[in-house]
């Protein structure tokens, strides 16, 4: 009897000995890092989120709870272990032995254009006996991309035709200094500035350096985010993949673009804004910027962004789904002597329809998508 009382009070002094220490030290040499695989993915595509778990310690961990908030667009494939809101609050259950790495790799699909951060991981944890529970929290710094779906070459011919139309009309043809298309003979009124000087003393005559032409046109884009329910929010995603589309098309070209939104910027939390883009070097950045735009209700007038009135050669074009005639007078007084694209998103096949009452403006011409 003395026996069994002394290996029960040694058994409690070596539960509350490993209490103690689970106390102390169950955070000490624990580890959890979350990584989204990819920098950036398309809408539709899959991708994957990497949970690295790392227990340095000697004392192991049976259940070890590991959480994150992650937005609703970022379906993960299993379903399990996710409650939805806005948001998704994933839950994954591990259990770590001593000195033990555990990796899983996290499927989803990219069911919607934006910009996703992970800010922080909740840590919660239990001991050997499954008496305690230890709550804690991880800071961690991953983001991710998803850039918006391409529009069907069919879909984008005819706003691309009528716009590169107006670009030919209205195009001033410069020579660009970095782009090298042979050489000639000097003639009388050639800068002298393009003299090839080592040419002309291989040659014995003078000769001068011929540059390919660019595009001098500019052209703005206005993409219109105000919020208007399922529907509305629906053709705004819409008309992003047709801004994107369009800007592809004009940066491939060698036209330089500007673009403008009443929506935020997500992830800088400024007015989204983009000047002065040009070259197909720049489309992945436009890509991400355009990740970043976000919708709202009681956004400012898409038309009061641009920071000044168009001149006669400038090319506008409106993005929106928005057909008040309030919209379109303002963007008639934005376009001025220039030219305006004014593009529609709108739903299939009403058209037809929503053009019976529908205001046509000066200098502006007008392209109904339907979606």
């Amino acid at each position: 009897m003395i026996a069994l009382l002394g290996i029960c009070a040694a058994l409690w002094l070596l539960f509350q000995l490993l209490c103690r220490l689970y106390d102390r030290f169950w955070q000490k040499g624990l580890s959890c890092d979350i990584q989204f695989t990819q920098d950036y993915a398309v809408e539709d595509e899959t991708s994957a989120l990497s949970e690295v778990i790392v227990n340095r310690k000697l004392l192991p961990l049976p259940v070890l709870e590991i959480s994150f908030h992650m937005d609703r667009r970022l379906q993960f494939g299993d379903g399990q272990n996710a409650s939805l809101s806005d948001q998704t609050y994933r839950r994954d259950v591990f259990a770590i032995a001593a000195r033990q790495k555990i990796t899983r790799r996290l499927e989803f699909k990219c069911a919607g254009r934006g910009y996703f951060r992970i800010n922080e991981t909740g840590v919660n944890a239990q001991d050997l006996f499954l008496t305690r529970r230890y709550v804690a929290s991880t800071p961690q710094n991953t983001d991710f991309y998803v850039l918006p779906r391409p529009v069907s070459t069919s879909q984008i011919q005819i706003p691309y035709a009528r716009l590169m139309g107006a670009v030919l009309s209205r195009k001033r043809v410069c020579d660009d200094p970095f782009e090298f298309g042979g050489l000639r003979e000097y003639a009388r009124g050639d800068p002298m500035k393009y003299i090839n000087w080592k040419a002309t003393a291989r040659a014995g005559k003078l000769l001068i350096n011929l540059h390919e032409s660019t595009l001098s046109q500019q052209v703005t884009l206005l993409i219109d985010m105000e919020s208007g329910g399922l529907q509305g929010d629906f053709l705004n995603e819409a008309g992003v993949r047709v801004a994107c589309a369009l800007a592809e098309r004009l940066l491939a070209d060698g036209v330089e673009l500007s673009l403008y939104s009443n929506g935020g910027d997500v992830k800088t939390g400024q007015p989204w804004r983009l000047e002065g883009v040009s070259g197909a070097g720049s489309l992945l950045f436009l890509k991400k910027k355009l990740a970043c735009l976000g919708t709202g209700t009681g956004l400012p007038a898409v038309c009061s962004l641009p920071p000044r009135p168009a001149a006669e050669d400038d090319l506008l074009v409106l993005v929106s789904r928005n057909q008040r005639a309030d919209q379109g007078e303002a963007f008639a007084a934005l376009v001025g002597k220039g030219h305006g694209l004014r593009v529609i998103p709108c739903g299939l096949g009403t058209t037809e329809e929503n053009q019976k009452e529908f205001t046509h403006y000066k200098n502006t011409d007008t392209v109904w998508m339907e979606f």
